[in-house]
């Protein structure tokens, strides 16, 4: 079976080197508004989105964020058109803002994908909040609050590869009724 959002969540990769062309404010929105309608525990909508063009500042993000790139040869996010740093108040959602921030940050890199876009979700939520952690450092340099939390940040622009996926066999982690039943199998 296949449609739009199916081939889109197929296909997406991460990407970790763009080309310098720039992305319209425009496509920057239709992200931001994929981030928007995300779904949420009770509608609580706890996300907030900074978006940053400015380039001495995706410069320092970008350094602080090669540390969560070291697995990736040859990674970066150098030359990303704009970052869109994902935050969540858990005042307003105390139980699942992780999670709520994580589905936001999945519709977005989702909608980049489908303009023609490339991201890379780099996670930066520190559940600790340990002094010194790649969140706090986000944090201190673009003034974010303190009770609020950075999830993620996407670099966004035009890919300058692409690449194929491979993921496990659904019928390696399917399980039926109970974790380890795998009788049923279904032809998938």
């Amino acid at each position: 079976m296949g449609n739009e959002i199916l081939t889109a969540i197929r296909e997406r990769r991460s990407i970790y080197r763009f080309k310098p062309d720039p992305i319209s404010d425009e496509e920057i929105r239709a992200i931001l508004e994929a981030g928007q309608w995300a779904p949420s525990w009770t509608n609580t909508q706890p996300w907030e989105f900074i978006v940053v063009k400015d380039e001495a500042r995706k410069e320092k993000i970008c350094d602080v964020a090669k540390n969560t790139l070291l697995i990736v040869p040859g990674g970066t996010i150098e030359g990303c058109s704009c970052i869109i740093v994902v935050c969540v108040d858990p005042a307003r959602d105390p139980y699942h803002y992780i999670e709520d921030g994580a589905v936001a940050t999945q519709n977005m890199a989702l909608a980049a994908h489908s303009l023609g876009l490339g991201t890379y979700w780099a996670g930066i939520f520190n559940l600790d909040k340990t002094d010194g952690s790649l969140e706090e450092k986000i944090k201190a340099m673009l003034k974010i609050p303190d009770q609020i939390r950075v999830v993620a940040i996407l670099p966004i622009g035009v890919p300058a590869y692409s690449k194929e996926g491979e993921r496990r066999w659904l019928r390696d982690m399917l399980h039926y009724e109970e974790y380890g039943n795998r009788a049923e199998y279904l032809k998938l």
